[in-house]
C-alpha cells in the first residue's frame, strides 16, 4: 500500500556553499514487537512522497527473521544489526536484495555498528548483560573474508560507537564513561562522563557530541549533552536537558549541515504512557533553544532528519502499526504517514 505526501523545502540564494544533497530514497527500519512480529521495511521516496510498506518482502520475496537493532551503509551495502536471532545481515543498497547469508558467529546481543575501511565493528553486550558487565564486548568483522576476526573484550555494555583519527569511540550503557579504542595499536582508555552515554553524532572535525542518559541501573541529574573534543580525548563541555530519552539509536539527529542537533526527550506519566519532545541545540551559540520544536509526542519512539526537515517515529500501540510525523525546522507540521510496528530508524545510502 501506498501513501502519499508533499514535502516542502527551502534555501538561501546567500548560501556561500552548496546544499549537500540527499539520495531521493531512504528506508523506515520498523522494530516490530515483543510478542514475535518480526521487523519490517518502510521505503520513503522523498521527490515524489510515496511510501511503500514491506519493502524487504516486496524484493526479496520473504519475511525478514529477526528484529533490527540497529543499521547502517558502507560502500553500496546496507547492513543490519538483528536480534532473536542474532545476526549480521546485508543487502544491496540500491536494489535491496540480499544476496548473502547473514552470519551470526561472533555476534551476540548485537548494539550498534560503524564500519571504518574494510571492517565494520559491532557493539555486542554478549548475553545477560545486566548480571555481568564484563561480558560485552566489540565485534570486528572483516568484509572481505565475512568473519568476525577479532572480539574486543569491553565490559561496561557498549552502545553507540563512532569512529574519529582512527580510534573507535563506544558510549557505555553501565559506566560513566565513552571508551576510546585506538585501531592501531589495540589500546583502550577511558573519557570520564557525569552519566551513562548512549549515543554519538560527529561534527564536520570529527569531533562528538554524546548523549548523557539517566537509567534505572545508573541514576543521574547530569542528563542533557557532552562534547568530546577527539584531538585530545577530553570531554570539554556539557549542555544539560532534562528527561534525554533511553531509546535505542535514534535520540540525536543532526540537519544535513549540523548547524542544528535534534534531541528526543521522553517520560512516562502516571498511566504508564509514554510521551516524548524534539529539544534543539544550536551548534554556533552552544546552547539548547528556548522551548521544543515539538512536545506531547504520544508514543515518541525515535526521531531522525531527511533534506532538512524533522521525522517523528511513533509507536502508540505494540500490536498496530506505527507512522511518522514531519515538521519543518521551525516546528510546523507538514504531514503523516503509517509504517510498520515501532518505527525507530531512517536510512539513507552512501552515494
Amino acid at each position: 500500500m501506498a501513501f502519499f505526501i508533499v514535502l516542502l523545502t527551502s534555501c538561501s540564494e546567500n548560501d556561500p556553499q552548496p546544499t549537500p544533497t540527499e539520495p531521493a530514497v531512504s528506508y523506515i527500519i520498523n522494530y516490530g514487537d515483543y510478542l514475535g512480529a518480526k521487523s519490517t521495511i518502510t521505503a520513503f521516496d522523498k521527490e515524489t512522497g510515496t511510501v511503500t510498506n514491506n519493502y524487504y518482502e516486496n524484493v526479496n520475496g520473504m519475511a525478514l527473521v529477526s528484529n533490527i537493532q540497529h543499521a547502517f551503509s558502507h560502500n553500496g551495502n546496507i547492513y543490519m544489526l538483528g536480534n532473536n536471532p542474532d545476526e549480521l545481515f546485508w543487502v544491496d543498497g540500491q536494489t535491496f536484495e540480499q544476496h548473502d547469508n547473514g552470519i551470526n558467529t561472533g555476534i551476540v546481543k548485537p548494539r550498534f555498528g560503524v564500519a571504518s575501511g574494510n571492517y565494520l565493528y559491532v557493539s555486542c553486550w554478549g548475553g545477560d548483560i545486566w548480571a555481568d558487565e564484563s561480558i560485552s564486548y566489540i565485534a570486528k568483522f572483516n568484509l572481505a573474508t565475512k568473519m568476525v576476526e577479532e572480539k574486543i573484550s569491553l565490559p561496561g555494555g557498549p552502545e553507540g560507537l563512532a569512529v574519529a583519527h582512527n580510534k573507535l569511540y563506544a558510549a557505555l550503557n553501565y559506566k560513566d564513561s565513552v571508551a576510546v579504542i585506538d585501531l592501531n595499536t589495540g589500546e583502550i582508555s577511558y573519557i570520564e562522563a557525569p552519566a551513562v552515554t548512549s549515543y554519538f553524532a560527529k561534527d564536520k572535525n570529527d569531533n562528538l557530541y554524546v548523549s548523557l542518559v539517566s537509567t534505572y541501573s545508573d541514576y543521574s541529574e547530569n542528563t542533557g549533552l557532552g562534547y568530546i573534543n577527539t584531538t585530545i580525548d577530553e570531554l570539554e563541555a556539557t549542555y544539560p536537558l532534562d528527561g534525554v530519552s533511553t531509546s535505542y539509536v535514534n535520540i540525536l539527529a543532526p540537519d544535513l549541515n549540523f548547524e542544528k542537533l535534534y534531541v528526543m526527550t521522553s517520560a512516562y506519566d502516571a498511566n504508564w504512557n509514554l510521551s516524548g519532545a524534539i529539544a534543539v541545540f544550536d551548534v554556533a551559540d552552544k546552547n539548547f533553544e528556548s522551548g521544543f520544536l515539538v512536545e506531547d509526542i504520544s508514543g515518541a519512539n525515535g526521531i531522525a532528519t531527511y533534506n532538512d526537515q524533522v521525522f517523528s517515529f511513533i509507536a502508540e500501540s505494540v500490536t498496530a502499526n506505527g507512522s511518522v510525523k514531519i515538521y519543518q525546522p521551525d516546528g510546523t507540521f507538514v504531514g503523516e504517514f503509517e509504517t510498520g510496528k515501532a518505527p525507530f530508524l531512517l536510512l539513507t545510502v552512501e552515494e
